[in-house]
Parts: C-alpha cells; structure tokens; sequence
C-alpha cells in the first residue's frame, strides 16, 4: 500500500477556494481502481490543506501521479505561499485496533512495535 501526503499554503484570500477546488477534484479519484481512500484535511497548522491519499499498489499509484488530474494538484501547489510539501510512503506493515488493545495492555515502557 502507499500513502500520499501532500501539504499546501494558500494564501487565506484564496484557502476556500482552493479547497472547493481540491475536493472537486478528489471526487472521481476516491472511485479509481486502486485508490483505497483520499481526503482533503486542514491540520493544527491553520495555513495548511493536506491531501491524503492511499493507493493499492505502485501501479495504482503511478497511474495517479501520471494523471491530469494530479497534474492539476501540481498546478495547485504553485500556488502555495510556502514551498509544498510531499511525502510518498510504502506501507509494509498495517497494524489496527488490536494493536491499540494490546499496548494498552502492557506497561508503558514495553514497544510491542519494536
């Protein structure tokens, strides 16, 4: 599985437009082949509008960065007041709930992670 983060800075004038666009946007990503999930977010970072997204396999992935759409999130970052920022992540190892149930059980100084 890969991650995408993408952070951009737009300028507070144009945040809301920037991201009405960028939701447009995701909206016919999140039903590609491939695409296990994608989301627009604003973080602790007011300036910020984060776009994640998660992809199935390289392929998948390529695909997507080879896209016009993704073209048009490039075009996007340009925009940024702050240089962007992208981190592309390879999942290899998934951990959920019970790995939540299990630290939680154990004294805080074991890693069941390590």
């Amino acid at each position: 599985m890969y991650l995408t983060i993408v952070r951009i800075f737009p300028n507070a004038d144009e945040k809301n437009t920037i991201q009405g666009f960028l939701g447009a946007l995701l909206r016919p990503v999140c039903v590609q082949l491939g695409c296990l999930g994608c989301t627009l977010a604003r973080e602790s970072d007011p300036d910020a509008l984060v776009l994640i997204e998660t992809w199935e396999s390289e392929k998948d992935l390529v695909r997507r960065l080879q896209s016009d759409g993704f073209a048009k999130v490039l075009a996007t970052m340009e925009t940024s007041t702050k240089k962007p920022e992208v981190f592309i992540y390879e999942v290899v190892d998934q951990h959920g709930l019970e790995s939540i149930e299990k630290v939680r059980m154990l004294p805080q100084e074991e890693n069941p992670f390590a």
